[in-house]
């Protein structure tokens, strides 16, 4: 009984969170790197769910995800992100918030809001999050620790802790990027955890780059 109700507590707060990102985990997908001022970025995704509970480990749900992202100034962005968990039904999750620059480039915090939801229901969580990202010099490769909390606002729900190691592999990652990622969500009360595997690619439009 204990195991089902913590898959289910687990789940619907996944369902919601991939990311983003999670049991309906939801993977981010982000970095410490900041769009420059009025430049625009587009982000899809595929991600892959597991529950481990006890030792035992079974499929949670997969996801496919849209994210849209935009240089408000150097130093903070806006995004946006919707994602479709399908495991034995579907679960659609959204997210917006705004992303700060702390330290150019390597450090930045972001403070999603968001929902998940299906068939009338609904709950609303916020994940804050820290990015630690370190670039090689050549702008080709770079490495990204992520550290959240999501937090549903449902009574009696409890937080949730989210570590994520992602990679970005470009010729210029300031132009585009293929990202895999690898996360780990658990609740520091209880036993099970959810464990996440997926590949994002962005590609950012400077201003007046159709001109």
């Amino acid at each position: 009984m204990k195991t089902l109700n913590l898959y289910a507590l687990l789940r619907t707060a996944a369902l919601l969170l991939a990311s983003f990102s999670l049991h309906q985990c939801v993977v981010p997908y982000e970095t410490a790197r900041m769009l420059p001022k009025g430049e625009t970025e587009i982000k899809g995704s595929f991600t892959h769910v597991r529950a481990s509970i006890d030792g035992d480990s079974e499929k949670a749900d997969n996801g496919v995800g849209l994210g849209i992202g935009y240089g408000v100034s150097d130093k903070v962005n806006i995004k946006f992100r919707y994602e479709n968990l399908k495991n034995n039904g579907s679960v659609n999750f959204i997210s917006f918030g705004p992303k700060f620059a702390l330290k150019q480039d390597r450090i930045a915090a972001a403070l999603p809001f968001g929902m998940f939801f299906d068939e009338g229901e609904s709950e609303w969580f916020v994940s804050p999050m820290l990015l630690f990202t370190i670039p090689n010099p050549s702008n080709t490769f770079e490495t990204t620790l992520g550290l959240r909390a999501d937090k549903f606002f449902e009574e009696d729900t409890d937080l949730l802790i989210g570590v994520n190691i992602g990679f970005g592999f470009s010729k210029d990652l300031s132009r585009w990027a293929i990202r895999p990622d690898f996360g780990f969500v658990f609740n520091p009360g209880e036993s099970g955890s959810f464990l996440s595997f997926g590949l994002a690619a962005n590609y950012n439009i400077a201003p007046g780059a159709k001109k």
